[in-house]
């Protein structure tokens, strides 16, 4: 019995080290769907002395999976594999794979004008990430950036349009499950020229975001496609204080439930009181709730309780991080002292 024991715990570590070898993936935060004028190209090269096989995930702008199958790739083997024609109207995608010896390329090639972007694939996602611009006037004749959202909650989204050594302005987007959002700076800075924008910063409560910056000249012969930065964080600088105003939002629970949030606050020093709407709980509709806080830099904490029949819930929010004109946090709601539920909450004052 002894024996068997050594065995089984040995074949259990086996099987715990293969299923994180399995998990491993790289993102294709953007493709060019169903544009006739682009191709869409994905190289595995494999180093190793085994031939191998990656499974490859395509998505639509809407996050609807929309093509997944696998491919081969021989024994210090390369292979091009052309995403149009296993999906003709893919936007995104992912590549799945065991092998530690493979490395990815994603080519686009405008089939008018001949220019070829390409840049190696990661598996690396953040919640903050960094589009940053390169000004080589044989190539900008515009920028943009493509977003993609690789995990099952929607994403809202704050981007920061820098240049000058400022930030020039802020837009709001929001990218579905397993979704994309892309376009020119102006889709969301239509105020400022493209000279004028040099970094794009976008930050997110949802951590599973990746994408890239766009540049091309006019014809698309000329392209600068370079794979956005993730950041462990971004700080839009402010100093303490004026907290004070109107700040409307949404809060969000891990089984994806979720509600608006409306907070009215007054800051006095390091202190903040207001009340707080909140919709969609599970008892219903909460108005004027009273609401304390402190503030330190740009940090903000707060509770609330309300009486929901013959219970007491408390609520506090906490790590509420502020960048700009908005706040992003967890939650937690007690019941009676227990447990009751918990996510994340993000803000936006007027």
């Amino acid at each position: 019995m002894k024996q068997l024991r050594v065995v089984v715990e040995i074949l259990l570590i086996f099987l715990m080290m293969s299923c994180s070898v399995m998990a491993a993936e790289v993102f294709m935060s953007h493709l060019t769907g169903s544009s006739a004028d682009w191709g869409d190209y994905l190289t595995v090269d494999n180093i190793g002395l085994a031939p191998a096989t990656v499974t490859v995930t395509l998505y639509d702008d809407t996050g609807t999976q929309i093509y997944s199958g696998d491919q081969d790739v021989g024994a210090l083997g390369e292979s091009v594999i052309d995403l149009k024609q296993l999906c003709s109207t893919a936007q995104s995608g992912k590549v799945t794979y065991t092998n530690d010896t493979l490395h990815f390329r994603l080519s686009l090639l405008n089939n008018i004008a001949g220019g070829v972007a390409e840049f190696r694939l990661t598996g690396i996602q953040s919640s903050a990430l960094g589009f940053f611009f390169s000004d080589f006037e044989s190539v900008v004749d515009w920028k943009g950036i493509a977003l993609a959202n690789y995990g099952a909650t929607e994403a809202a989204v704050t981007l920061f349009a820098i240049g000058d050594g400022q930030i020039l302005g802020t837009a709001k987007t929001s990218v579905l499950p397993y979704g994309k959002v892309s376009g020119l700076h102006s889709n969301w800075f239509p105020a400022l020229t493209m000279e004028e924008v040099k970094k794009i910063i976008a930050v997110s409560p949802v951590t599973a975001l990746g994408g890239i910056a766009i540049a091309s000249n006019a014809e698309s012969s000329s392209m600068l496609f370079t794979a956005a930065v993730p950041m462990e964080s971004f700080s839009a600088g402010e100093l303490i204080g004026d907290f004070t105003g109107v700040w409307r939002g949404k809060w969000e629970n891990g089984q994806g439930y979720s509600g608006d949030i409306v907070m009215q606050l007054i800051q006095t020093d390091g202190q903040v009181n207001g009340t707080a709407d909140i919709d969609d709980t599970d008892c219903g509709n909460v108005r004027n709730m009273p609401i304390t806080g402190t503030v330190s830099d740009d940090m903000i904490a707060f509770d609330a309780s309300f009486v929901c029949g013959r219970y007491l819930a408390t609520l506090a929010f906490t790590q509420g991080s502020r960048r700009g004109a908005t706040i992003f946090g967890t939650y937690q709601e007690n019941v009676n002292g227990a447990f009751y539920d918990s996510g994340d909450f993000w803000l936006t004052r007027d």
